[in-house]
């Protein structure tokens, strides 16, 4: 059951992810993911500022402004992430369009995980467990996890060069 809200997709999300420019997603399965992200970023027992305002950017500039996004971000902030159940809110997660959704929600784990500079051993785990629930290979989270970290890299990079107070 769907509410028949939707979310539009930026351009950002079309360089970043690779999706077409007029793709849309359900308000429901965005709160699936989202809240399933929580609880990944959340399993060290603590959901960070930073970690949470990571993930609000991102979804920010994933998706062109609207009363669905507005509410798909209040419903984030107000979720019970400490209490959910994972497998739960994975298997509500179908989209209709070409996504590996399996590997994008592992990556934006890891990042958003990252983005306090510290990615505990316990977001790890929850991370692998999230891989196993969805069928992803170890070798296939470590990539990503070697992606998240060269990104990082090369933005400290980026930023030291151009000589800013980043």
């Amino acid at each position: 059951m769907t509410s028949g809200k939707t979310v539009q997709l930026s351009k950002y999300a079309e360089r970043k992810y690779g999706f077409s420019s007029n793709t849309s997603v359900d308000l429901e399965v965005g709160v699936n993911y989202g809240c399933a992200l929580l609880a990944i970023a959340g399993a060290d027992g603590e959901l960070a500022e930073e970690e949470l305002q990571w993930f609000i950017d991102e979804q920010e500039m994933m998706a062109e402004h609207s009363e669905a996004v507005e509410e798909y971000i209040e419903t984030l902030r107000k979720f019970d992430w400490k209490n959910a159940n994972i497998e739960e809110l994975l298997s509500g997660i179908k989209y209709d369009f070409s996504l590996n959704f399996r590997r994008c929600i592992l990556y934006q784990a890891i990042k958003m995980s990252r983005a306090d500079g510290s990615y505990h051993e316990k977001e790890k785990a929850a991370v692998a467990k999230a891989a196993e629930i969805l069928g992803v290979e170890p070798s296939v989270v470590v990539s990503l996890e070697s992606v998240a970290e060269m990104e990082e890299t090369t933005d400290r990079l980026r930023i030291a060069l151009f000589e800013t107070d980043g």
